[in-house]
């Protein structure tokens, strides 16, 4: 019971520290990622960035803090969604006349290969997806609390603004998230050494 009980402690620090690290970490990549983002944003309309203009993005300020901010601040609950919304299908135990002909080995191998490759697609793609969504309209919002506009709610004046929001901070919030749910896909667990005999 005390080693049981250990265990579960550890596990859930380790998912504590996981989540804090994952949280931090994707601010951290944002801010790495923004100015190289902005610089093909401007690039592709004429524009490229020059080494000012990178010094300038990487400077920490109220353009670049509040999509930073706002990346952290999303961070647990595109995390929390994909620990609920994700839940893998136990593998599948083949029947005792299946193990008798050593035929088990190719099956659950089959199965666990195919879960494999869907989480590593899914994954990243729907947690980038969210970031993508979430992170521009956060951003936003605090810029206006920041500049202390956002009482005037000028939703005409704010929508325009919003949507070019979406083109300037959309794909750097798409290659953090890509990368926060790229590190959420589930391990592939090799066979036991017990097994793989077995099954020669």
């Amino acid at each position: 019971m005390a080693s049981g009980s250990r265990g579960r402690v550890g596990r859930a620090v380790l998912f504590v520290v996981g989540l804090l690290a994952r949280v931090v970490g994707a601010g951290a990549l944002f801010w790495l990622v923004f100015p190289l983002w902005l610089g093909v944003f401007w690039g592709v309309q004429g524009y490229p960035p020059t080494l000012s203009d990178l010094a300038r993005w990487y400077a920490i300020g109220a353009f670049n803090a509040a999509p930073i901010v706002a990346t952290v601040g999303v961070s647990p609950l595109i995390l929390a969604f994909r620990w609920v919304a994700w839940k893998p299908s136990p593998p599948v135990s083949p029947s005792p006349a299946l193990r008798e002909r050593g035929n088990s080995a190719p099956l659950s191998h089959s199965v666990g290969e195919g879960q494999g490759v869907r989480a590593a697609i899914v994954i990243p793609l729907l947690t980038a997806l969210l970031y993508t969504l979430l992170v521009p309209p956060v951003a936003y919002a605090l810029l206006l609390v920041y500049a202390e506009m956002w009482q005037y709610r000028a939703w005409d004046a704010m929508t325009p603004t919003l949507i070019r929001a979406y083109g300037l901070v959309g794909g750097a919030a798409f290659g953090v998230g890509w990368a926060i749910g790229w590190s959420l896909r589930p391990s592939r667990r090799r066979a036991p050494a017990g097994a793989m005999a077995r099954r020669n």
